[in-house]
């Protein structure tokens, strides 16, 4: 699974290149695109939790500019008891070479709707996010 970003004028800013801030709009795109793919929203609602952000760590490789064509690929990097990380690369092929433009590994929590409190990651949740972790192509070494 991923997802593929056309660079426009709407993403650029006065320097000329993408917007560092548009690049966590990039990652999210792309969460969301590997959860749809996974089945994991209409699971998580139906069970009554949420997801939340709680750090996001992004390295910026190289600038990404207008009429690129970008690929954003996520992939479970590992689970605790209350926390999950996903590590996430954009990528860019340029003269028919591969190049990571930014990285990212981003640590979230499962909230119960109800109660508004973090869960433990266990049974089915656990599972799914164990899932997850046969669904990681397209890396580049960095």
């Amino acid at each position: 699974m991923a997802t593929k970003i056309k660079i426009y004028g709407f993403h650029i800013d006065v320097f000329q290149h993408v917007n560092n801030a548009r690049y966590l709009e990039f990652y999210e795109a792309d969460r969301w695109d590997w959860m749809n793919e996974l089945d994991f929203i209409d699971w998580a609602i139906k069970n009554k939790f949420t997801m939340a952000a709680v750090n996001i760590n992004v390295n910026y490789f190289q600038g990404a500019v207008l009429g690129d064509e970008l690929t954003v690929v996520t992939r479970m990097e590992k689970f605790g008891v209350k926390s999950a990380q996903c590590y996430q690369q954009i990528i860019r092929i340029k003269n028919g070479q591969s190049e990571v433009v930014s990285d990212a590994y981003v640590t979230f929590v499962f909230i119960d709707t109800v109660l508004n409190k973090s869960v433990t990651i266990e049974n089915e949740l656990r599972e799914r996010l164990e899932s997850f972790i046969s669904h990681s192509d397209g890396f580049i070494d960095v």
